[in-house]
């Protein structure tokens, strides 16, 4: 009776991990999406930089999904509405002259299709100095794309 009870264990075990995780086959598979979201990170950090997005917004699909937690995009747009939000967003940091000239990334963090960056960034914002901790997180598409973009923040003193 051990023995039977032993085995049933043993292969509930195992088709309930193949039902979680799929085929073995599946994640190799896999599209690479890390190019692309490299990609789209620098690009992000350059706008920042530059105050030019325009390379950082052609990365990005039309249907788009941006949430943000504050100002004139706060919330979560998606389809075309999301494209329009991220791009406001965009050019409303360019023509205020908001920059991050310094970045320090303390995490790049790179899962199947989403890429999560942290970073202490420096900078002028509103025509103030800017310290800031954010966390953006980035989703890559069939296409190559970015697809949906997240960012998170918060000041820091000093």
């Amino acid at each position: 009776m051990p023995h039977d009870f032993s085995r049933r264990n043993a292969l509930l075990l195992l088709s309930t991990t193949a039902a979680l995780v799929g085929k073995p086959t599946d994640a190799w598979a896999a599209p690479d999406f890390r190019p692309a979201l490299e990609a789209a990170i620098d690009a992000f950090f350059d706008g920042w930089r530059s105050g030019d997005w325009s390379p950082f917004l052609a990365r990005c699909a039309d249907d788009f999904t941006f949430q943000f937690p504050v100002g004139p995009q706060r919330g979560r747009r998606t389809g075309t509405e999301g494209k329009a939000s991220i791009t406001a967003w965009c050019r409303a940091h360019a023509q205020a002259g908001n920059r991050i000239t310094e970045s320090a990334v303390s995490l790049r963090l790179f899962d199947a299709d989403w890429a999560v960056i942290c970073d202490r960034g420096n900078g002028v914002i509103e025509g103030q100095p800017y310290t800031g901790l954010h966390a953006i997180f980035m989703r890559a598409g069939a296409a190559g794309q970015i697809v949906e973009m997240r960012e998170y923040f918060g000041e820091l003193p000093g």
